[in-house]
């Protein structure tokens, strides 16, 4: 349901380096309360999450509304009808039967990395030998290559199954099949103008392919190849469904983790591979679980976004990522925990990389970045490490609003990852400026590329050409959609427990946006967290009393001190805060403003 959009206010928020007051739109759901209150009714669940299903278009019928909360695995899609399907299988079959060698080749983030694992459990429970192929991200670069396609070339192998990569991989397959190398693409990313001449090439993203669900990612595609296999070689229900079942948590935590929109097909995958986490028997997850103090507790997306994906790509972003493999597809629970533990010391080893070059950025564009004329941030540097200025330019762009490019410089070329936001589609700029380019591929909002040195700034030019021509000074200001206004006697515990059954919360689904009206502050408000970053609130209205934490908000606090008769009006994701034995409703603010009327 499309939002409705309020006049643009002046939050209390300000950015870093003197940017100034932060401008947000705040966009309202267009309301429909005869929805709602039949919901209400007939869900038996507060008034206020009713409204959210109701304004998000859930609210049309019964059934509508029960296949998005309890969404069924019979509602998956037939993946023979990906387009390459029967030509991949076939040539697997017969692999099987001759016992070919068989490598299945991954990439180094997580999707790859769950994609590959899942593949080769399901080989290992087929009783057939297969190896695998992670490259290294600094030394060899995303995707198939050819000194690599070598070696397993003379190592035997015959069948090549690439899994999050290998679909503009065109001069790669071509040279596999020069050495007797068959190569099947499973892959989600957007294809070139010409598709690899592989055995098969099976990618929703396929443009003759007319599987609905152009979202899968790459970890999504595989799971469908190896159901589909499973088919082939007839392997009885009652073995392979609880087979299938007990991988959804690969697939839920490689599709978290690549960021895909959580509706349809995917939500199906990612709320049934939450619910077979906490009854996982994966050795290598159970480890992370257990290393992160989560064993036995309910795993939301949230809790796999900030806390197990991180430490599953910081191998391949520090140092290598078999040691992910090596951890998902581990027999072995004390070995896996071994492992666990040091992926968070990977983790912490990129946070302190990533914090020296997010500072060096910072300087960067106050030094050097015009950012009344340049739309898009483009920013380069010597010898960054190339496996973390993805996250870098992440948080670079949610601090100025805009596409962000971080390029690194070493050994005669440059790298660089590129971010964007709604409404400029990167992946297209990229295309536009490709004169400037080696390489690039990704999706319209995350990209990577290659360039030359010297073709860094004539690059930046052309893109804020493109950019100035297609992104308007309002385009760059942010937005949040408030799902609907809230009374405060409707914030309880009930109401927090009756917005589980809208999760998985992530992209197409995003955790509900509530707003909250003539706010008094309760008492001065204090910093928290490592420089004073976090703001912490305690807010009245009408008797009730509710705890407030904004992150990255510390400024607000000087700017509302001594105010305590000032009327505030509050966005905020609600949270229950279990350390008490009542439990107490508290606010995750997203943006504070004055009161219309204060």
């Amino acid at each position: 349901m499309a939002p409705k959009t309020t006049n643009t206010t002046m939050s209390l928020s300000t950015r870093p380096a003197g940017r100034g007051a932060k401008l947000f739109h705040w966009e309202f759901r267009e309301e429909r309360p005869d929805h709602a209150r039949d919901l209400a009714a007939s869900l038996r669940i507060s008034p206020a999450v009713a409204r959210v299903l109701a304004n998000r278009g859930h609210g049309e019928s019964a059934t509508g509304v029960d296949n998005f909360v309890n969404p069924s695995l019979s509602a998956l899609h037939d993946p023979m009808v990906l387009s390459g399907m029967s030509e991949g299988l076939d040539r697997v079959v017969k692999a099987i039967e001759n016992r070919e060698k068989i490598t299945i080749y991954g990439d180094y983030d997580t999707d790859g990395a769950t994609s590959t694992a899942l593949m080769l459990k399901v080989f290992h429970f087929l009783n057939v030998p297969v190896n695998y192929y992670i490259p290294h991200r600094v030394d060899e670069g995303y995707g198939l290559n050819v000194a690599a396609i070598d070696g397993l070339a003379e190592a035997g192998t015959r069948v090549l199954i690439s899994v999050d990569c290998g679909i503009t991989a065109v001069a790669q397959v071509a040279h596999a099949q020069a050495r007797g190398v068959d190569v099947i693409v499973t892959d989600h990313h957007q294809p070139g103008e010409e598709l690899p001449t592989a055995v098969a090439v099976i990618n929703p993203n396929r443009r003759d392919c007319a599987y609905p669900n152009k979202h899968l990612t790459g970890v999504g595609v595989a799971f469908k190849f190896c159901h589909a296999l499973l088919k082939r070689l007839r392997v009885p229900k009652d073995k392979a469904q609880p087979l299938l079942r007990s991988l959804l948590d690969l697939v839920a935590i490689g599709t978290i983790a690549d960021v895909a929109p959580l509706s349809g097909e995917n939500r199906i995958l990612v709320k049934h591979g939450l619910a077979q986490m906490l009854r996982t028997t994966n050795p290598g997850i159970l480890g992370l679980l257990r290393m992160l103090e989560m064993e036995g507790v309910r795993i939301t997306t949230k809790k796999i976004g900030f806390q197990v994906a991180p430490r599953l790509n910081a191998a391949g972003r520090t140092d290598h990522a078999r040691i992910c493999v090596e951890s998902l597809t581990a027999d072995d629970e004390q070995l896996a925990f071994q492992i666990a533990a040091r992926l968070d010391q990977y983790n912490r080893d990129r946070r302190a990389v990533e914090t020296r070059i997010f500072e060096q950025t910072l300087q960067f564009i106050a030094e050097q970045v015009d950012l009344d004329r340049e739309r898009v941030i483009v920013v380069s540097g010597r010898d960054w490490h190339v496996g973390v200025i993805g996250i870098v330019a992440s948080r670079i762009m949610e601090v100025y609003d805009r596409p962000v490019i971080i390029i690194s410089e070493h050994d005669g070329g440059a790298k660089g990852s590129a971010r964007s936001i709604k409404g400029f589609n990167i992946h297209d700029a990229l295309n536009a400026c490709s004169d400037h380019l080696v390489t690039f591929g990704g999706h319209p909002f995350a990209a990577g590329l290659q360039l030359l040195p010297e073709r860094i700034k004539p690059f930046r030019d052309a893109l804020n050409d493109y950019a100035r021509e297609r992104l308007s000074e309002e385009a760059l200001i942010p937005s949040l959609t408030i799902d609907t206004l809230v009374e405060p006697q409707e914030v309880d515990a009930g109401f927090i427990k009756d917005l589980e059954m809208l999760e998985p919360f992530g992209p197409s689904n995003p955790s509900p946006l509530f707003a909250m009206r003539g706010l008094r502050l309760a008492e001065q408000p204090r910093v928290v967290g490592v420089g004073g970053r976090h703001l912490k609130l305690s807010l009245s209205s009408e008797g009730r009393y509710f705890s407030a934490i904004g992150f990255g908000m510390g400024e607000h606090a000087s700017q509302l001190a001594g105010k305590g008769n000032v009327r505030l009006d509050a966005a905020f994701v609600p949270m229950l805060n279990d350390y008490y034995s009542e439990g107490r409703v508290e606010m995750e603010l997203k943006d504070l403003k004055l009161s219309a009327d204060a």
